[in-house]
């Protein structure tokens, strides 16, 4: 091979490493449906509540809906006790149709002291960007609003 192959080579791969990283960190946030908003709305608390999250916060003016979930560790190694908050924002759209933004964000939870002082705060990681988790989330509600 020239070198000028191996350099275009070299370049195209590295091209396709960076676009699959950042696709790799958009996840799908964001389902469009054909329902009217206020219809969605109350089918989403619904179907939150049917999958038994505990549900922090409603708005039904803004379309807003604050949830979270304790996460139970299977590993023998994991921690029992991590929160994660997920935020649905309903929007309604022309042609009597909906969206829905989701935003899922984790807390960690941690010990402070020493030994088995009991003290524990939550630490705050922020956008959680793994598409299994959203895509969990989508497949436990969507069957239940559509």
């Amino acid at each position: 091979m020239t070198q000028r192959l191996q350099l275009m080579l070299i370049f195209t791969l590295s091209m396709l490493f960076w676009i699959n990283v950042a696709i790799a960190q958009n996840p799908e946030r964001t389902k469009t449906i054909a329902i009217p908003a206020d219809s969605t709305y109350t089918k989403v608390v619904q179907a939150l509540q049917e999958n038994g999250y505990y549900i922090a916060q409603l708005d039904r003016s803004s379309g807003f809906i604050q949830t979270s979930v304790s996460l139970k560790s299977k590993s023998i190694f994991g921690r029992d006790g991590d929160k994660r908050i997920f935020n649905f924002l309903v929007v309604p759209l022309p042609d009597r149709r909906s969206k829905i933004i989701l935003n899922i964000f984790l807390f960690e939870r941690l010990q402070a002291g020493s030994g088995n002082s009991g003290n524990y705060y939550y630490d705050d990681k922020g956008l959680v960007q793994d598409d299994k988790i959203y895509q969990q989330i989508w497949d436990k509600i969507l069957p239940l609003i559509q």
